[in-house]
């Protein structure tokens, strides 16, 4: 599968104007972002490219005053993953989850070090929204739970969740790539408790979810929202990002509109986390 790179200069842009910019590309397909010193270079395959929804955006960016121009080209995948390499530095996050490559050195791994191959699927640490996810999920109980990592990437969340004593994760994600990935790095990390499945919330038939986790984009959380409350027991926990503060109220409303009560919202450089608490016996 071959990928197109989009380079964007961003020499005067802001951090905010930055992060919008990552978040409504991922919205329409872009699923992985490296800002430079003066380039953002952000990646998407072939076949979700549609120029259209490219060129809507940017009229859409140019009404925020953030006014996108950008070369771009074809690239094969092993060139993702040099950059990738090139890039891609250990992230500690709270001084006790350690998330690093198989090429880097272990020697200062933590008891809680979680070994991702930076491939094209999203879920290094890097950016925000994960960090927020793994520090809300060292908020809660995960020992001996049933958690469901929606939309998984690389992984990461399911594997931390083993970490942390879950009794059986299920990682889902409707990408070949990000399923293989996924899978690779489970059996990296040992995490014998997680299973990994190709598909979305059609693929869960009846199953029941203690916590479910959904690091996905705007769109995709409020359009499954419902689906999501149809798979947590009762008592169960909703913990989801990949939203920016300009977005949460799109997400509350139709939270409440499956019956969810809100507990806890997070917020790092503009992107927000919130969890939410099925009260409701969703067998009924």
């Amino acid at each position: 599968m071959a990928y197109f790179e989009f380079v964007i200069p961003a020499r005067s842009w802001s951090s905010s104007e930055k992060e919008i910019l990552s978040a409504r590309m991922g919205q329409i397909g872009f699923e992985g972002f490296i800002e430079e010193e003066d380039d953002i270079r952000a990646y998407i395959d072939e076949v979700h490219f549609h120029v259209e929804e490219l060129n809507q955006l940017i009229d859409e960016l140019e009404d925020l005053k953030i006014k996108v121009q950008y070369r771009f080209h074809r690239i094969e995948d092993q060139n993702w993953n040099e950059e990738w390499e090139k890039k891609f530095d250990p992230v500690l996050i709270d001084e006790r989850v350690l998330i690093r490559a198989p090429f880097h050195d272990s020697s200062n791994d933590l008891p809680c070090t979680l070994v991702i191959e930076p491939k094209m699927s999203f879920g290094t640490g890097h950016h925000f929204t994960t960090r927020l996810m793994i520090r809300e999920m060292g908020n809660h109980v995960l020992e001996g739970k049933r958690i469901l990592d929606m939309g998984c990437g690389t992984g990461v969340l399911g594997i931390y969740a083993c970490k942390l004593g879950a009794l059986r994760v299920l990682g889902v994600d409707n990408d070949q790539w990000a399923y293989e990935n996924a899978i690779e790095n489970v059996s990296r990390n040992g995490a014998d408790a997680m299973d990994v499945r190709l598909g979305d919330v059609g693929a869960l038939y009846l199953e029941k979810f203690d916590v479910v986790l959904a690091n996905i984009t705007r769109n995709i959380l409020v359009r499954d929202m419902s689906e999501y409350t149809g798979h947590m027991a009762e008592q169960g926990i909703l913990l989801i990002s990949g939203i920016l503060t300009e977005d949460v109220q799109y997400i509350l409303d139709e939270a409440y509109r499956c019956g969810l009560d809100h507990l806890n919202t997070q917020e790092d450089s503009n992107w927000i986390s919130l969890t939410f608490l099925n009260h409701r016996n969703s067998d009924q």
